[in-house]
């Protein structure tokens, strides 16, 4: 009775092994498709949801994204979509930055409003660095606090015009007397202090488009709508 007693068991054990197999072969991912995702590769971000033995199932990877949404750098939410069995869509809602400052070595990202949304070690590619001017609080999910309310709009009116005319600006320096100079990879664009600089930077755009490859400083401190000058000096 024993022998028969340890088969049934044997058996009842290999039965749950075979279904467990069985399930984990049915319902296993074998299809993830991403949309809106431009910061992270598609591996990346699987990586940083921890996708492992029992997360690539199928069940389980989209109850994470009900219960268990993970708490990613720059991703403000993200959707799992259940195709099928073996087929999920990822639909990721990044956070919108437009520019960061530097505090204690961490970069601090904030959006359009001015509001801190991240911190990293780590610079994004294409966000422009504040630079020269000190900050009274950096605190996330609160917005800048700089020495004047007129710093603070400056600083986002400029974020606002390099991204809506697409210039690549690495950094957003104020000296001392506030006059700003826009740092490109290769040119440093001299824009001053100004209380409006939407005339400046649309020509801007343009003036770039002419100078490929090329290396200097663009002085476009007295450009207005009357005076189209601008002086650049190649090294």
């Amino acid at each position: 009775m024993k022998q028969v007693k340890y088969l049934i068991i044997t058996l009842g054990v290999l039965a749950v092994f075979a279904a467990g197999i069985w399930g984990y072969n049915l319902y296993r991912l074998k299809n993830v498709s991403f949309e809106g995702l431009t910061r992270y590769s598609d591996a990346e971000f699987l990586e940083q949801l921890d996708s492992g033995f029992f997360t690539s199932l199928t069940p389980c990877f989209c109850l994470s994204d009900t219960f268990l949404q993970k708490n990613i750098p720059f991703v403000e939410k993200y959707e799992i979509d259940y195709i099928d069995r073996q087929t999920a869509k990822i639909v990721v809602h990044e956070k919108r930055i437009t520019g960061c400052v530097i505090v204690m070595g961490r970069y601090m990202f904030f959006d359009k409003d001015g509001i801190i949304v991240e911190s990293s070690d780590a610079l994004v590619e294409d966000v422009p660095v504040v630079t020269g001017l000190e900050f009274d609080e950096i605190v996330l999910y609160k917005p800048l606090k700089v020495q004047k309310q007129s710093l603070f709009d400056t600083i986002l009116e400029l974020t606002r015009l390099i991204e809506l005319n697409g210039i690549s600006a690495e950094e957003i320096d104020f000296d001392a007397n506030y006059e700003v100079t826009l740092h490109l990879k290769d040119i440093s664009v001299m824009l001053g202090k100004k209380t409006n600089y939407d005339g400046q930077m649309n020509a801007l755009a343009g003036i770039l488009q002419s100078l490929p490859g090329r290396t200097g400083t663009l002085d476009m401190r007295n450009y207005s709508g009357e005076n189209g000058d601008v002086i650049f000096k190649e090294q």
